[in-house]
C-alpha cells in the first residue's frame, strides 16, 4: 500500500551527510516517474486548449504540476495507479493549504484534478478508479 509522508524527522547531526546522500538517491530513482507525470500534464494542458481558455487550462495544468511536485516527495508511489483518494482529497489538500499561498479553493483543486484523472483515463487508458470516484 502507498504512503504518505508527513510529520516532522529528526536527524542526528553525525548523519546529515548519510541522509542527503540517501534523499538524493530517492530522488534520482523517482526521476524517470517525475518526468512521464510531467509530460502528461503537457498533453494534458495541450487538451485544454482545445475547450477552455489559455488561463483556465494554466490554471488546472499548474496545480496538477504541484500534485506531481507531492506525489513525488510526499509518497512512495511509483505508478498513477497506487494514487489512492486519500493522497488526491485529503493529503493533497492539507500540503496545498501548507505550502501554497494564493487564492485556490478547495472545489478548484478538486476540480483540476478531476479533469487530469478523466483525461487519462479516456485520452490515454490510464485508469485510477479509486481516484475518480472520490473527485466525483
Amino acid at each position: 500500500m502507498a504512503k504518505v509522508y508527513t510529520g516532522k524527522v529528526i536527524i542526528p547531526s553525525d548523519k546529515i551527510d548519510a541522509f542527503f546522500k540517501v534523499m538524493q538517491e530517492a530522488e534520482e530513482k523517482r526521476e524517470p516517474f517525475r518526468q512521464s507525470l510531467l509530460g502528461l500534464n503537457q498533453e494534458f494542458h495541450q487538451f485544454l486548449l482545445t475547450k477552455y481558455s489559455e488561463r483556465t487550462a494554466r490554471k488546472h495544468a499548474s496545480i496538477v504540476e504541484l500534485f506531481i511536485d507531492f506525489i513525488c516527495r510526499q509518497t512512495d508511489v511509483e505508478r498513477i495507479e497506487e494514487i489512492t483518494r486519500g493522497m488526491v482529497n485529503t493529503h493533497f489538500k492539507k500540503w496545498w493549504k501548507r505550502k501554497v499561498w494564493d487564492s485556490t479553493t478547495p472545489d478548484e483543486l478538486r476540480v483540476a484534478l478531476r479533469k487530469f484523472f478523466l483525461f487519462l483515463s479516456r485520452e490515454k487508458n490510464i485508469v485510477n478508479e479509486k481516484v475518480l470516484k472520490a473527485l466525483h
